[in-house]
């Protein structure tokens, strides 16, 4: 048994995290070892590999074969021509081919690569997914103190002085929260990955700079109106209270929630207030507590309680 449980740490500790990294880098890498070998009008550097060797099938690149190649490289401006060393995006099949390259500083090599987004939106939600995996893995080996236990419920004293909360908070929840997170980073890569190149004729880039701060915008105001407009009221024996206003039972006239789950608090003294719309089981829990708590006329749906 104890045996079972090393082994269990060191795949969950070790073996796991060194997966998903192998898994992550192969997906990128995929995409960004793609070079441009049409288009060269705009590359500064022409690269032609000469002779490669072949590395592998696991490297810190990811899974697979990875060839280091000697090329030469011709500087477009001022015709120089030098030798080098290039590792990942030249392949033997690219030998004698002409190759788009970005720029050959201090000895590093750039080359062109049109499909490198897309490694990183598909980085995202592998590395999400591979998480949760590992988060599954792991959870059964962390020590029992440091898993959440149920707090024991303490029974109160009717003489207690502590006069216990019986106030019932309702919340629009918003169940696809995560989905929206999840747009988020994605618009956030996008806005890194393509701002850059954006309104230089390349339309794909174009497009894709604008859905991306698009998204990202859309997300951020979504947000923003959660934050300052989520519908919500708190039901308690000595009234209702919805963000920031309180009226007693003895202020109020009134209380109607409607087929489309809105609820309308009409004052003795002002207009009325609409609240919502809430959920189907956000509308329950009202009309429970309503039930319980009301002193005033309270009304869903063609059921009236005063």
């Amino acid at each position: 048994m104890k045996a079972v449980r090393v082994l269990h740490r060191i795949f969950a500790f070790l073996i796991v995290p060194v997966l998903g990294y192998l898994l992550g880098a192969t997906i990128f890498n995929y995409f960004s070892d793609k070079v441009e070998t049409e288009n060269l009008s705009d590359a500064s550097h022409i690269i032609v590999a000469t002779s490669c060797d072949r590395h592998g099938p696991v490297t810190l690149r990811g899974f697979g074969w990875v060839y280091e190649c000697s090329a030469t490289v011709t500087n477009k401006v001022n015709g120089n021509v030098v030798t080098t060393t290039a590792r990942g995006f030249l392949r033997p099949d690219l030998i004698g081919k002409q190759v788009a390259g970005e720029g050959f500083n201090r000895g590093d090599l750039y080359p062109v690569r049109p499909y490198a987004g897309w490694g990183m939106v598909l980085l995202l939600p592998f590395g999400v997914l591979w998480f949760y995996v590992y988060i599954a893995i792991a959870w059964r080996l962390l020590p029992e103190r440091r898993k959440p236990r149920p707090r024991p419920v303490r029974y109160q004293r009717p003489d207690n002085m502590t006069k216990p909360d019986r106030t019932v908070r309702v919340f629009t929840q918003y169940p696809r929260g995560w989905l929206m997170f999840f747009f988020l980073l994605l618009g956030c890569i996008g806005v890194f990955v393509y701002t850059s190149s954006a309104f230089q004729g390349d339309t794909v880039t174009t497009g894709m700079t604008i859905a991306s701060w698009t998204a990202v915008a859309l997300v951020l105001t979504d947000f923003g109106f959660r934050l300052f407009r989520t519908p919500m009221i708190a039901i308690s024996p000595d009234g209702l209270q919805w963000h920031g206003a309180h009226l007693g039972w003895a202020e109020i006239q009134e209380v109607r929630l409607t087929r489309s789950q809105v609820l309308i608090i009409q004052p003795r003294n002002g207009d009325a207030v609409k609240i919502g719309s809430f959920g189907t089981t956000e509308a329950t829990r009202i009309h429970v507590a309503m039930g319980h708590f009301s002193q005033a006329t309270y009304a869903r749906e063609g059921t009236s309680r005063t």
